[in-house]
């Protein structure tokens, strides 16, 4: 019985599966090396700063208020933290006063955040500011611009809460805010009214709630 020599059909196979071998290889190989050499590319040319976060500028954040009291003629800024004060020092005594007025805390409900939330009502009295303050002068008036300039670039701004004795005062310092370029805000209150300030988680989530 003769045999066929099958050489070389054998090595023609072995070197056509190693052939294959290599182009599945290289399939692979080759995007690794595209994407190696772009990320090379897009390394920074330029050093990388050595501040790891940067705090973001966002406009319409909420800036910081500074409540300003015209009444009785006068503009004075509202002393909350001698309300601070006078709550610390009796923490369950929801009512007090201090040398500007009278406030009174009012307790919220417990909500399932973890953001604190209150409200406090203050009712100046004009007679006690009226005693501790002298009646407004004209040359204060750019005092009060250019300290409210500085506090602007701290992103603080005025809120001035206006009553009907102040009105007169607070219609001449109006212009002037515009004419300095201030960012401010201001209501009208009845003699009788209190001031209510509080915080709400909507403040937090809502950007520009009040400004």
């Amino acid at each position: 019985m003769e045999t066929k020599d099958n050489t070389p059909t054998a090595l023609l196979d072995v070197a056509t599966n190693l052939l294959a071998i290599l182009l599945i290889v290289t399939l692979f190989a080759l995007p690794a090396l595209v994407q190696r050499q772009q990320g090379v590319s897009q390394l920074p040319v330029t050093a990388v700063s050595p501040l790891r976060f940067i705090a973001p500028q966002r406009e319409l954040f909420p800036p910081f208020s500074r409540f300003y009291l015209v009444i009785a003629g006068r503009i004075v800024p509202w002393d909350q933290e001698a309300v601070i004060a006078a709550l610390a020092q009796d923490p369950e005594r929801p009512t007090g006063r201090t040398h500007q007025g009278q406030f009174i805390w009012i307790a919220e409900p417990l909500v399932t955040r973890d953001i604190d939330t209150f409200q406090l009502r203050f009712l100046p009295d004009p007679e006690a500011i009226a005693a501790q303050t002298p009646p407004w002068r004209a040359e204060e008036t750019d005092h009060l611009l250019a300290e409210l300039k500085g506090a602007a670039g701290e992103r603080i701004y005025p809120v001035f809460i206006v009553y009907p004795d102040g009105m007169d005062l607070f219609a001449g310092l109006y212009d002037q805010l515009h004419q300095a370029g201030l960012r401010f805000r201001w209501f009208a209150h009845a003699a009788d009214e209190p001031i209510l300030i509080g915080r709400m988680p909507a403040q937090f989530t809502h950007y520009g709630i009040y400004w």
